[in-house]
């Protein structure tokens, strides 16, 4: 049986709503001050030339925790603090994102995907709870589709099983020229409003400042083999049938990228799924509402043993 955990916000009552009134929006930070406002204290292992960059906090059930594009690990900073005291929570920088230093190879979901391997080999971690946020989803089941055995459970979030459509592969080629020609803060603009909702942008500036920020660390080779990846990524949809681990899906309400039917699809999909939707969210739920996304994970956990 299907379960649907479902993260409402409290409703404390309404306000009139303001005249719209005209705003001169800042410029998307710049590479140096993307890695300036990174503080993050991690530690880099070297991966056949690659400099990975991951962190490692908090006890218990290995978490495993994979960012979509074009992010880093620090995408899930909430979760390490939140969830540590149930999780041993474990966050790379995909190579060109964050920290990390730029791929060898053209983009795959496979190339991503044996880089997690490599570091859960590096910590001695033979299974874990992974998880990914949108590409990170799809990477998450890359691992599934080539080592099952590495996983205790899985989470996919804000992501989906189908390959790109043409026209999804033309919106991934255009990021990757506008990156080239214009760097990667080029595409701030463009992303930041499909990963946070208008309320988020509009009332929290330190959690925009904060995606931007994310952003504008990568760099363009990372922008470019992540929008490859996403453009050529298989489709895993036969395979979601026969995964055999308990699968909890986090969506965000609000996602415009990939929508709620698309996550409802997932959870059922699956033999032991389970759906979380997150009210007031965006494409980044786990970032965006932490305190709704950490108590899904959790009470999926316990439920499952893990």
């Amino acid at each position: 049986m299907k379960n649907t955990l479902l993260a409402l916000p409290i409703l404390l009552g309404t306000t009139a709503l303001a005249p719209a009134v005209a705003q001169v929006l800042p410029a998307p930070p710049t590479h140096a001050q993307g890695v300036a406002a990174d503080t993050r204290q991690g530690t880099t292992f070297n991966d056949n030339g690659t400099t990975i960059f991951y962190q490692v906090t908090g006890s218990g059930t290995p978490l495993v925790l994979i960012h979509g594009y074009p992010l880093s690990g620090a995408l899930f900073q909430h979760q390490q603090t939140g969830l540590a005291g149930k999780f041993q929570v474990i966050t790379l920088d995909l190579p060109g994102f964050g920290r990390s230093s730029a791929p060898a190879g053209f983009g795959s979901t496979s190339l991503y995907a044996h880089y997690v391997l490599d570091l859960m080999n590096h910590l001695g971690i033979n299974a874990a709870v992974i998880g990914g946020h949108s590409m990170g989803g799809l990477i998450t089941q890359e691992i599934y589709r080539e080592a099952p055995q590495r996983f205790l459970g899985m989470i996919l979030i804000d992501t989906i099983a189908m390959g790109a459509s043409q026209i999804e592969q033309g919106e991934w080629a255009g990021y990757a020229f506008q990156a080239t020609d214009g760097g990667v803060s080029s595409i701030t603009d463009t992303i930041t409003p499909q990963l946070l909702t208008g309320a988020t942008r509009s009332n929290d500036p330190t959690a925009t400042t904060g995606i931007e920020d994310i952003i504008a660390e990568g760099s363009v080779a990372g922008a470019q083999t992540g929008a490859e990846t996403l453009a050529i990524r298989p489709d895993y949809t036969a395979q979601l049938a026969t995964t055999a681990v308990p699968v909890l899906v986090i969506e965000g309400r609000d996602d415009p990228v990939y929508a709620f039917p698309i996550a409802q699809a997932l959870s059922q999909q699956v033999p032991h799924g389970t759906l979380a939707l997150i009210t007031g969210a965006s494409h980044v739920s786990i970032y965006e509402r932490p305190s709704l996304a950490n108590k899904a994970i959790t009470d999926w956990a316990t439920a499952n043993g893990l």
